[in-house]
């Protein structure tokens, strides 16, 4: 990995000249993470156009000896903040900080500091980078998919009428650690009408004959996620709920399929859209098509009818629609997938056929 960080870190340092600046602050814990390999939870880097500083506090200062190799490491007080080492800035005129991660406060304490440096606020450019993923990076998201896709076809055993949605989350727990992962986001398990609110958190509702659910869980396996999304019947399926399952399915599957690497996102997520509106149910489905996974459960590129993403080889998505009707449930199929030089290949194996347990 040593490798790769370098050249990760000489693609920000091209990008620090390009865009004329003197130096770059990261505090980003995912992005110190990818591009030095530090999994502690404080520190930031100090990149310039030929050195890289790494500062954290004594907790971790054994920790980053193991992990740092690309960067020179500094051990300050816990709040690195608190006192910026104003003395690495002799040559910076102008720094540029993560705007989306750097608070409002920590600005002004820095900016108090530093009163005659410029401070430049900008995009996240190594989330940028990260959205196309190296070979090492999809070998650790296909070991996490594979976890999920494991976990399911376990949890098949579990699931019966009068066992508790929250029962049954645990259990996915569980099971993903008993795998040697850890959980990239909290399970989500929502039977009958809790199907109806996408990001529902379990609770101690019964599994009832004849509703669908919701089954939403991924996987972090040394770092990298993985987020899978099956619905499933406790039962027989009613000609209403094949129906709406059917549609999710087809809107599904011709997403994927169009998936290709040079193809705008926003594209993708109105193959799905425009099917679903066709059949009648446009309205109740009400978010994006997908999302980049990786580091984070939730990166981009987005998918979704505003987005200005085009898609690139390597780009690890999900494509999950969704049909959510208040007064009865929700069914919702996700599929993680990478987009290749000439298609896509899914990641998740497990059956999206309609199971009825």
């Amino acid at each position: 990995m040593n490798k790769t960080q370098v050249e990760r870190i000489i693609k920000l340092q091209a990008r620090i000249q390009k865009e004329k600046l003197d130096g770059l602050l990261i505090t980003d814990l995912n992005n110190l993470r990818y591009l030095i390999g530090f999994t502690g939870s404080n520190g930031m880097l100090l990149l310039t156009k030929n050195r890289s500083l790494f500062f954290t506090d004594f907790r971790y200062q054994e920790q980053s000896k193991r992990e740092v190799k690309n960067a020179t490491v500094k051990i300050r007080d816990r709040d690195l903040l608190a006192e910026f080492p104003t003395e690495e800035l002799k040559e910076i005129k102008t720094l540029g900080f993560e705007a989306d991660n750097l608070s409002y406060q920590n600005y002004r304490r820095l900016k108090k500091q530093i009163k005659k440096v410029r401070l430049v606020p900008c995009n996240n450019w190594t989330l940028e980078l990260r959205a196309v993923k190296d070979n090492y990076e999809i070998r650790l998201i296909k070991k996490a998919a594979a976890i999920t896709d494991r976990v399911f076809n376990q949890l098949l055993n579990f699931i019966k009428p009068g066992i508790k949605e929250k029962d049954l989350a645990c259990e996915i727990d569980y099971q993903i650690r008993l795998c040697g992962g850890e959980l990239s986001f909290p399970t989500i398990v929502a039977s009958g009408k809790n199907g109806a609110l996408p990001h529902y958190q379990p609770g101690l509702k019964k599994i009832k004959k004849g509703e669908p659910i919701i089954f939403d869980f991924g996987a972090r396996y040394r770092g990298y996620c993985s987020d899978m999304t099956r619905t499933l019947f406790v039962g027989k399926a009613n000609k209403k709920a094949k129906e709406i399952y059917a549609i999710v399915l087809e809107a599904q599957m011709q997403a994927v399929q169009s998936l290709q690497k040079g193809k705008p996102a926003s594209f993708i997520d109105g193959q799905a859209r425009n099917y679903i509106i066709e059949k009648g149910y446009g309205k109740y489905f009400g978010h994006g098509l997908g999302h980049g996974v990786g580091l984070q459960v939730h990166e981009s590129p987005a998918l979704a009818k505003t987005s200005k993403a085009i898609l690139d080889c390597n780009n690890i998505v999900t494509i999950e629609p969704g049909i959510y009707l208040n007064d009865w449930g929700g069914i919702r199929i996700e599929d993680l997938v990478r987009i290749t030089e000439d298609g896509c290949e899914v990641l998740t194996k497990s059956t999206k056929d309609l199971v009825e347990i």
